[in-house]
């Protein structure tokens, strides 16, 4: 009797604890997938609580949430409220990021580029590192007579689609390419399928450019980019800090915003913001609601956050997604 009492007490207290303690899944944009990964390991510390995520890109997020795959998406692209209700979604913003131009020009450190020439080279039209157009934004600087190798994303990126954001500010691109996130290329390119494989291939690849999430570029030359004030403006911080502080986001329109091109003094023009999609039929949403108001208001994910080189979500936004979320 008594052994059969001590099996019935270990079995409800497995039950218990199972029932306790969540296990969430996420996947899509790679873009936030650093910092998504070192929230999660502190969240299982403070919690025991755990969350994992795997990349594959903004397209494969939206894909896998719409069709009730995980727990909840990750993209760069924000929704329109009419997607979210064909596609039976909601979504908030989750974090700050930016999109960098990493190049690798031996003993060259502050190239200067715009939306016209990134434009011109990502069209094909530029394809030297000493073209004209490029010379004339760096006149201090002795340019290599090399061809320019285009590396670009194969897959359905939110970050290819904030990255032509920027270059939509040139006309010409805009009425031929666009905003999205995949393009057909016309610059002879290499492409990869992720922000990881990005780095990789252009540390390796002499005279190469491409574009990619902050974090994953630390330890490359980056490019200043000419922002809405005409000035060239180096990504940091401080930059994307300036940015990101008037985003301004609001439930009554799903959270929707395209940072990208935001003014002010000492702006960083290429700043994205990730979003979290979520199913409304989820069986997980308050469990993976609970994570990232977790995320938004604990002190240590808040500084984890920004030592990888994003910025967190406002205190009043967070508040906002809060009650919005409660309301789901």
């Amino acid at each position: 009797m008594l052994k059969k009492t001590l099996l019935s007490s270990l079995g409800a207290a497995v039950i218990c604890a199972s029932a306790s303690a969540a296990s969430l899944t996420g996947v899509g944009a790679t873009f936030p997938m650093p910092i998504y990964k070192e929230l999660s390991k502190i969240y299982y510390e403070q919690t025991k609580n755990e969350v994992s995520y795997s990349g594959g890109g903004s397209g494969k997020g939206i894909a896998s949430i719409s069709a009730k795959n995980g727990d909840f998406g990750g993209s760069d692209e924000p929704l329109t409220q009419e997607v979210l209700k064909e596609k039976n979604l909601v979504q908030f913003p989750a974090v700050i990021g930016a999109v960098v131009l990493g190049y690798n020009l031996d003993g060259i450190k502050d190239l200067r580029l715009d939306p016209s020439a990134l434009a011109m080279i990502y069209s094909g039209e530029i394809t030297k590192w000493n073209d004209m157009k490029i010379k004339a934004l760096n006149p201090s600087i002795k340019l290599p007579n090399a061809d320019i190798i285009v590396i670009v994303r194969s897959d359905a990126s939110g970050t290819t689609f904030n990255f032509t954001n920027y270059l939509a500010n040139d006309e010409k691109w805009k009425h031929k390419y666009g905003v999205a996130k995949s393009i057909n290329w016309d610059a002879k390119v290499t492409p990869v399928a992720s922000n990881p494989l990005m780095a990789t291939m252009i540390e390796k690849t002499p005279f190469s450019i491409g574009y990619l999430e902050y974090s994953y570029a630390k330890n490359m030359n980056l490019a200043s980019l000419k922002n809405s004030e005409n000035e060239y403006i180096a990504p940091s911080q401080t930059s994307f800090g300036v940015a990101s502080k008037n985003a301004n986001f609001s439930a009554e329109n799903g959270f929707y915003k395209i940072l990208t091109n935001a003014s002010g003094k000492g702006s960083y023009p290429l700043v994205a913001a990730s979003f979290i999609l979520l199913h409304k039929e989820g069986k997980n949403n308050k469990e993976v609601a609970k994570f990232f108001n977790w995320a938004m208001s604990d002190e240590k994910a808040l500084n984890a956050t920004r030592k990888l080189g994003y910025e967190p979500i406002d205190e009043n936004t967070a508040k906002a997604i809060k009650e919005y979320l409660d309301k789901q």
